[in-house]
């Protein structure tokens, strides 16, 4: 679920990039705001190394808010942030409640020439439950390139920094 959204707002984003590279002037920035909700659950296919002792399920909704931001400079490079943030609440197996929250930072600068585009990206989901055991904080920092347009997350990348199992246990 994560790899797919993430690609498909990798690539929304990359195409709506390409069309403020045509003009080689610079234009003030523009920004987008979006609230939307997605379902999750942990695991999501692979095994999530992180999760609470004796919890094998954990199923939520998480409420996005995101801003996105682009500007174009004089070279026609197209400058993209997007912010992300969620928060809500989810219930394991055994009927448990959790509040998470969750942040992403993706900025990635898209060139004239489309590609290579160097990207960096800042993610992390806190799961926080009552007592000291029933948490789960994942988190990564990652900085890379996206080669050409059938390139998949995680993109070429190099991992500056990694919290838990982030890359099996952040459902979004």
């Amino acid at each position: 679920m994560k790899k797919h959204l993430v690609q498909l707002l990798a690539l929304g984003i990359v195409a709506f990039a390409l069309t403020f590279t045509i003009a080689p002037k610079s234009s003030a920035a523009s920004s987008t705001q979006d609230h939307f909700t997605v379902p999750f659950s942990i695991p999501f296919g692979v095994p999530c190394a992180d999760l609470p002792p004796g919890v094998t399920q954990i199923d939520g909704v998480a409420n996005f808010f995101v801003v996105t931001t682009t500007r174009v400079d004089s070279a026609g490079v197209a400058h993209i942030n997007m912010n992300g943030q969620a928060d809500g609440d989810a219930t394991d197996n055994n009927g448990v409640a959790y509040h998470f929250n969750y942040a992403n930072h993706f900025s990635l600068d898209v060139p004239p020439g489309d590609f290579p585009i160097p990207i960096h990206m800042s993610d992390h989901f806190n799961l926080n439950g009552n007592g000291k055991d029933a948490h789960m904080r994942v988190g990564f920092v990652i900085r890379g390139t996206i080669q050409d347009a059938n390139d998949l997350f995680p993109w070429h990348t190099t991992a500056i920094n990694i919290r838990g199992d982030a890359f099996n246990c952040d459902p979004i």
